[in-house]
């Protein structure tokens, strides 16, 4: 076994100079004995164990965050502190918050598995959870905006999964965040971040202070606060972003230009499919494409429209416009969060505790103005500007129109497209309370050491209309009275009466109330030491609530709609309230096993049950005869009973006092989210990318690249017709190696291979629209939009068994720390993952697809390295810290022909036709930081940082769907926001 002082000194080492700057040592949760040399030793838990032990390097690998390692950072929020860390891919960024589904929420996400596959945990205890779009990877998964940074003691991260402790649904891995306890000293922080270029700026502060000594006093009290404001940067301020959707690129030597400009814009396009008069039989229709506006003016009314003459399949011209010029880049937020922790105990073997978490955390997310495709016909959908515009048209052109219905005189012969933009973008305002509360004891009765706890934990979410929707019914009543042109953009001023800003569209609440019952006692001894056995249990209900405003519940075609058929123009449309609920619980047991002074394993086991799903939303699959409605039904069970033993074996081995080996191999059980079984299909919006018709000629199509409906739904089924749980097999095999004084190397292969995993969003639409034939069963042609009454097509995004997931990669961490340089104590880290495999199936039979290296079919990136690299300085009373982080390179996006991509021609001009595109070579992206502090003394210190040393730009990406409306960079995987100064002042007392 390591000598214990070698031990301190190297983990001290890792966590220290490894984590520098905080962002990604894969340092191990480890405590040593402590320094005054005393023999008292503590047993602590260490997070994927269920046994309390003396801290060392244990069998899995566990990285730990103390908090100077957090303050190193310059990391004002978890987000950012997390979302730093090399060992984290597929997490939800701030940026997805854009238009990109993710309503506020941040998440974490080992390994580049999806967020649901990891475990958030708050002092070792779930919390509830938030709601993730399908573009999110679907599923449930703490909302990390709502952790009080200031608050954590440290955070470890468990990157082995499945823990038998926490649950085997923590596939991925488990990130623990640990709050402050028994501190009875008090400090204090204010800190400034402003960028180079405008826009962006924030500043945080907070305070924590303790009350009482728990040894002495038998009590301690902890009061923690904090808050924080972040201001928005725009698209328009910075170059990698302000040139939207539309701008010219070279790649390989030829010249090219990416048009992902909308047909919806301000003043409106009009496109209605006519034939001749007296047209024959069987004569097919053609497309004419109207802009009354250009053909008046010559110009598309604004410096973000621009003319597209003659598209795909049209005849005439139309004005496209630019929306991701307006869109932001890093949202406004605010959050203020506080901690309230009392520890008290009740005699010399019981400790009893309780801590409140309160949170609000703030964003305002705001993007392109009100895009919104209508219907028009001559008597019940904007029947003046048909009169105006259209028939004057056709009778010029002795035409008639062609979709005219007998069966449904008053649908659309026509479609307006259609953007507010004279009204502003639209904006959001997502508001997240959270509030956790615990409290349990602790003790030793009859030879055991036991604990019990309990969580009443909820998060709600609030999304309110914050600027740039309109009501319907108002918009259409100043239409008809003249005072507002949408095709000309006359009168748009008008229109700020109808804007529905302060209505709440949406309120989701989360519930988790969970007990816990732990217990453990050492059992026999062996030759390496006494083993100890653990054996807990837990119970689990949650709930998650789904609200509407009645303008959200229009149009939906079920029960739940309202009499009105009113709805926010540019907005969600067409919902169903949803209310489910589950409860499950868990047993488990643990052995750790001293074999010899150099052997030791671990063995733990755990065995799930989850009950059905109860829905208090129920609908029939088939509409009432009479209303043509889907008909409510009674509260119900949804889905099936699911059950699964798991377990996990790991091993230890430390041949030599300076190297250390470690494996492990265990199962994982996952069982469907309750929104993928509960709830029913309904609109979702439009298609995050623009594609071509994937049905050409046929009456859905909408032309040249254009954005189609998306709905979204579960499978509710029971049997073999419902959702299988996932089941996962993982292994990990590593150590370390302290070849001398200082230097530590740790290594570790990690594997993780999933069956029957859940695709919360279906088949992806990329993959959908790249393959309509493979996948016609997704789509519905022609399907009429429950608010505009236009035609176009549908795609149904709903859960399925897609087969099998595999994941490997390597973590490492490299540290050396020379204590003797005359010129200060030095310290360097190299830390990183190399991720080696990640595959997947959309079918059990399908074929293997990749994100690895390239823009894959589930519209996001696997990168292949991701590493950080810190040296740091300390002389005396200041501390230097440099550090580099680096992303490999990777395939963008590739487009098909009739896309978005089109051929600048040898006359400098832009060709007509948009040809098929293999995507860019996206090149590698490093940063640099600096940090220094100065402690003028034990109570004062000042903090001084650049990050982004160099104004290093995002590289240049294609990407138009799978996070928010930037384009020209992916705001998941690279920072706009440029060099930036801050400034921390710090006051303990």
């Amino acid at each position: 076994m390591m000598k214990e002082k070698v031990l301190a000194r190297s983990l001290r080492l890792i966590c220290w100079g490894g984590m520098a700057l905080g962002l990604g040592a894969a340092a191990p949760a480890a405590l040593a004995q402590s320094a005054d040399g005393g023999d008292k030793m503590t047993r602590v838990e260490i997070t994927g164990s269920s046994i309390r032990r003396i801290a060392k390097e244990g069998t899995l690998p566990v990285q730990t965050l103390t908090q100077e390692d957090i303050k190193k950072t310059g990391a004002s929020s978890a987000t950012e502190l997390i979302q730093n860390l090399p060992a984290m891919q597929g997490f939800v960024p701030a940026s997805s918050s854009v238009n990109g589904g993710a309503a506020g929420v941040t998440t974490a996400a080992l390994h580049s598995l999806q967020s649901k596959y990891t475990l958030v945990l708050l002092d070792g205890q779930r919390m509830a959870p938030a709601e993730l779009g399908n573009t999110q990877g679907g599923g449930y998964a703490v909302n990390i905006e709502s952790i009080p940074l200031e608050a954590v003691e440290r955070v470890e991260i468990l990157t082995d999964g499945a823990s038998a402790l926490y649950g085997s649904d923590a596939i991925s891995g488990v990130v623990n965040f640990i709050l402050k306890k028994n501190k009875t000293d008090g400090n204090a922080y204010v800190t400034a971040q402003r960028p180079q270029h405008k826009g962006g700026s924030s500043w945080s502060a907070g305070i924590t202070k303790g009350f009482g000594d728990l040894d002495r006093d038998r009590f301690n009290l902890l009061f923690s606060y904090s808050h924080e404001k972040q201001q928005q940067l725009a698209a328009s301020q910075r170059e990698a972003s302000r040139r939207g959707a539309y701008f010219p690129f070279s790649y390989k030597g030829k010249n090219y230009f990416y048009d992902g400009a909308t047909e919806n814009t301000e003043p409106a396009n009009i496109t209605v499919n006519a034939l001749p008069a007296n047209a024959p039989a069987g004569t097919k229709p053609t497309t004419y494409s109207l802009n009354p506006f250009y053909s008046k003016n010559g110009n598309c009314g604004g410096p973000l429209a621009n003319v597209q003459i003659d598209p795909l399949g049209y005849s005439g011209a139309s004005c496209r416009f630019n929306y991701a010029a307006m869109v932001q880049t890093i949202p406004e937020t605010q959050r203020d969060s506080g901690l309230l922790k009392g520890t008290f105990q009740l005699n010399e073997t019981t400790t009893l505790w309780a801590e409140a978490v309160l949170s609000r955390f703030k964003m305002r997310a705001q993007y392109a103005s009100s895009a919104q495709p209508m219907g028009i016909n001559a008597t019940t959908r904007f029947p003046v500007l048909w009169n105006k515009y259209v028939q004057p048209f056709l009778t010029a052109n002795n035409l008639v129109a062609a979709d005219f219905d007998p069966e449904n005189p008053n649908g659309s012969l026509g479609t307006l497209g259609y953007r507010s933009v004279l009204v502003g973008g639209r904006a959001d305002d997502y508001i997240t309370d959270a509030r956790h509360l615990s409290f349990g004891v602790n003790g030793q009765a009859l030879g055991w050491t036991y604990n019990a706890s309990a969580v009443l934990s909820r998060s709600q979410l609030k999304d309110k209309a914050a600027g740039g929707y309109t009501d319907f019914d108002k918009l259409v009543g100043l239409v008809a009275s003249g005072k507002y042109d949408l095709v000309m953009g006359t009168g748009a001023e008008s229109l700020r009466d109808a804007l529905v800003n302060g209505t709440q569209f949406q309120k989701s609440v989360s519930t988790l109330n969970s007990l816990h019952l732990g217990a453990q006692r050492d059992v026999w001894e062996l030759p390496g030491g006494m083993a100890i056995a653990s054996l807990g249990g837990d119970f689990v209900k949650t709930r998650y609530r789904t609200d509407y405003d009645p303008l959200i519940l229009s149009q939906s075609g079920f029960e739940t709609q309202p009499a009105s058929t009113n709805y926010p123009v540019g907005g969600s449309y067409g919902q169903i309230p949803f209310d489910a609920e589950r409860k499950n619980w868990g047993v488990l047991g643990e052995v750790l096993l001293p074999l010899h002074k150099t052997l030791e394993g671990n063995i733990s086991a755990r065995y799930d049950k989850y009950d059905r799903v109860h829905s208090r939303h129920v609908f029939g699959s088939l509409p009432d005869p009479v209303t043509g409605l889907q008909m409510r039904l009674p509260a119900a069970d949804l889905g099936n009973t699911f059950n699964s033993s798991t377990y996990k074996l790991s091993l230890r081995w430390t041949p030599v006092e300076n190297l250390l080996l470690r494996g492990a191999y265990g199962t994982g059980f996952k069982a469907p989210n309750l929104n993928e079984v509960a709830g029913g299909l309904t609109f979702n919006g439009s298609t995050s990318g623009t594609y071509a018709c994937p049905f050409p000629g046929t009456s859905g199509c909408r032309g040249s690249a254009a954005q189609y409906d998306l709905l979204k739904g579960p499978n509710s089924a029971s049997g073999e017709l419902g959702l299988k749980p996932e089941k996962s097999k993982q292994w990990t095999l590593g150590g370390r190696f302290e070849p001398l004084p200082g230097l530590s190397l740790g290594l570790d292969l990690w594997n993780v291979r999933i069956r029957d995993q859940i695709l919360s969003g279906g088949v992806p639409e990329g993959e959908g629209f790249a393959n309509p034939q493979l996948y016609k069963h997704l789509f519905i042609n022609p399907y009429t939009d429950p608010g505009g009454g236009f035609n176009t097509i549908g795609y149904k995004q709903q859960p399925i068994n897609g087969g099998m997931a595999s994941y490997r990669g390597l973590d490492w961490d490299f540290s050396y720390r020379n204590r003797n340089t005359g010129f200060g104590k030095l310290s360097a880290s190299w830390t990183g993952t190399r991720m080696l495999r990640q595959n997947y199936t959309l079918s059990p039979t399908g074929s293997l697809k990749t994100d690895l290296g390239v823009f894959g079919p589930d519209n996001a990136v696997v990168f292949k390295w991701q590493s950080h690299m810190n040296l740091t300085l300390e002389t005396g009373a200041f501390i230097n810290t440099l550090s580099a982080h680096y992303k490999s390179g990777y395939k963008d996006q590739a487009y098909p022909a009739g896309s978005v991509i089109f051929p600048i021609l040898a006359n400098g001009k832009v060709g007509n036709e948009a040809v098929a595109f293999e995507g860019i070579d996206t090149p590698s992206y490093t940063t640099f930081d600096w940090q220094g502090k100065w402690s003028y003394s034990k109570a004062i210190s000042v903090t001084a940082g650049v990050k982004n040393l160099f104004d290093r730009k995002p590289p240049l990406t294609l990407q138009s769907a799978g996070g928010g409306n930037q384009i020209g960079y992916d705001g998941r995987y690279a920072d706009p926001l440029g060099r930036a100064f801050y400034l921390t002042a710090g006051y303990n007392f």
